[in-house]
């Protein structure tokens, strides 16, 4: 059985230009709107760009960069001019993305809590040899400049002038610098004969199936699709538009940038913060009368924990919220809902394999626990245990989809693995859902479970064998193995099997060595990755009949015995 969209919903697929870069396709959009309100506003330093400032810096940015590395936008193709950006949340960031476009260049989208030596496969795979970096990450730089077979061809700095770093010998230019030079650069020819369905516009980090991080080739096409589908999504729901919308989201993830370009392209206002602070995004919401929040789960579990913060903040003109890259339970809708009447919580479902965006939820059919109905031009098909497909409403099974922002695969993987990416023209997503249909007579997507053993904690992908190395290393630590249990704040946080090298009898030398465990993980990890004391010690860990540890038995054993709420003795038998 086939899932689909509402049927109130036309199909956007020739609406997708052929040869369009998606930087030029939403600068146009927001220009037919005819807004003239703040395309972005910096809530750190009230600088604002209208769409026009935004279309200006692109084209001087664009003629910097083609004059400072003797590029033009019809040569080569963009996997040849692939330049790579290190950097927070900025009033600046689509400037360079869209420039790069303008160019024929593809993005390379680096987080910043990806390790070194990730970073430095990424370059390698992407042959990047140009990158934009912010002046808080350059000791970043440092770190994987040194194990780089050769530096990067040209450092840029994303804020200051006159910055440097030790293992970079050439001058680090400004972006300001840049759009100085772009006054003073001749005019670039107009990219042309480009297939938009073809050209990769942003590079961006994802874990796969496999546990691997991989880089997904997101196309043109792809972005602009995923622009395209909720705008129409909304537009069909309510005409309550343009608005004034939270910019918190990472631009280098997924669910942040494209609800960042279709923001811009329909016409709203979108206030970016650098980082997450509490107090300061509050204070934005009074000072900018923001409307919508684009959030993540542990952002509103926050906000629960204090609810004497909406006591010291005007928050009366948000409308609604969003939720994405992670789960939300019922109960942390429920709990906003009562702090928060006024609010609607609206749930999506996304995934980078497909831009970002494939289910929303619209205020009119608001289920509790479902993550909205599918977007224009999706589809999806629910396939069982045995590879059949499911035809009843309610039955769970692993999610299929089809869409034209679905990617064509991965960037510098072998054959077996883009081998496996799609089947029979279906992109298999590894996540276990139901449909229901709702009262309105839309199908409804609830996700209910995971295949793949990766964590997924406030949307970063968290790779268990990174936590278990850290483990094994401990002198106490015979072998250790991860899994991930649910977490009303980060959707996900790890929890720790332990096998020690000697017999640990009394609680007190249980206690110690988890503090231990624990913080050697906050010592070398990312805070996605910390295990906030959940371990738990065993005798042996179960495995298959090659060796391979069974996660499924462990994630089993850890709603058998509810380990991740229970405050007991950490010893247990897994029989």
């Amino acid at each position: 059985m086939v899932f689909l969209p509402p049927s109130w919903l036309p199909d956007i697929t020739a609406q997708i230009p052929p040869a369009t870069n998606v930087g030029d396709f939403v600068l146009a959009g927001r220009r037919t709107t005819g807004s003239t309100r703040p395309a972005l506003i910096c809530a750190e330093t009230g600088k604002r760009y209208t769409g026009d400032d935004v279309g200006e810096k692109v084209e001087l940015l664009a003629k910097a960069l083609c004059r400072d590395l003797g590029w033009s936008p019809n040569q080569c193709s963009s996997k040849e001019k692939v330049v790579a950006i290190l950097s927070e949340n900025s009033i600046d960031f689509l400037v360079v993305c869209w420039a790069i476009h303008r160019i024929g260049g593809t993005c390379l989208l680096l987080q910043p809590t990806t390790s070194a030596i990730e970073i430095v496969s990424h370059m390698t795979k992407a042959r990047c040899h140009v990158l934009f970096s912010s002046e808080e990450l350059l000791p970043l730089c440092e770190e994987f400049f040194d194990l780089l077979p050769v530096p990067p061809r040209k450092l840029y700095s994303m804020d200051k002038s006159g910055l440097s770093i030790k293992n970079f010998n050439d001058g680090i230019k400004s972006l300001q610098e840049l759009l100085n030079e772009g006054l003073d650069s001749q005019d670039i020819e107009q990219l042309h004969g480009r297939d938009a369905s073809r050209e990769v516009a942003y590079l961006m980090t994802t874990s796969g199936t496999s546990g691997l991080q991989k880089l997904a080739q997101i196309t043109h096409a792809n972005m602009i699709a995923n622009v395209i589908q909720p705008v129409v999504f909304e537009s069909a729901a309510t005409d309550n538009w343009p608005r004034i919308g939270l910019g918190i989201l990472p631009l280098n993830h997924s669910y942040g940038l494209v609800t960042t370009h279709a923001m811009f392209y329909r016409g709203d206002t979108t206030v970016t913060h650098s980082s997450f602070d509490i107090q300061l995004m509050l204070k934005s919401i009074q000072e900018h009368r923001i409307e919508r929040l684009y959030l993540v789960p542990s952002v509103i579990s926050t906000l629960i924990a204090n609810p004497i913060l909406f006591e010291m903040y005007d928050v009366s003109s948000v409308k609604d919220i969003v939720l994405g890259a992670a789960a939300c339970g019922e109960s942390l809708s429920q709990k906003i809902h009562e702090l928060q009447p006024h609010w609607h919580v609206l749930v999506g479902y996304g995934l980078t394999e497909c831009a970002s965006i494939v289910a929303w939820s619209r205020a009119a059919s608001i289920i509790p626990g479902s993550s909205g109905s599918l977007l224009p031009s999706c589809q999806a098909r629910l396939i069982d245990d045995s590879g059949a497909d499911i035809t009843k409403y309610d039955v769970p099974g692993e999610l299929y989809l089809k869409s034209p922002s679905r990617i064509p695969g991965y960037l510098g993987e072998d054959e077996s693995v883009n081998a496996k990416f799609l089947v029979e023209g279906w992109l298999p997503t590894g996540d276990i859902g139901f449909f229901r249909l709702g009262p309105k007579g839309d199908e409804h997507l609830f996700l209910v479970d995971r295949l793949k053993d990766m964590i997924k904690v406030n949307g970063l992908q968290v790779n268990p064998g990174e936590i278990e190395e850290v483990l094994r290393k401990h002198p106490s630590v015979a072998d250790a193995a991860i899994v991930g249990t649910k977490d009303d704040s980060a959707g996900e946080r790890p929890l720790a099997f332990v096998i020690t090298t000697s017999q640990i009898t009394t609680s007190q030398d249980r206690g110690e060595l988890i503090l231990e465990l624990d913080e050697s993980v906050k010592s070398q990890l990312h805070e996605s990755y910390w295990l906030r004391k959940q371990i738990w010690f065993v005798e042996e860990l179960p495995r298959n009949q090659s060796g391979k540890v069974l996660k499924r038995a462990l994630r089993e054993k850890v709603q058998e015995y509810g380990l991740g709420s229970v405050k007991r003795d950490r010893t247990i038998v897994l029989s």
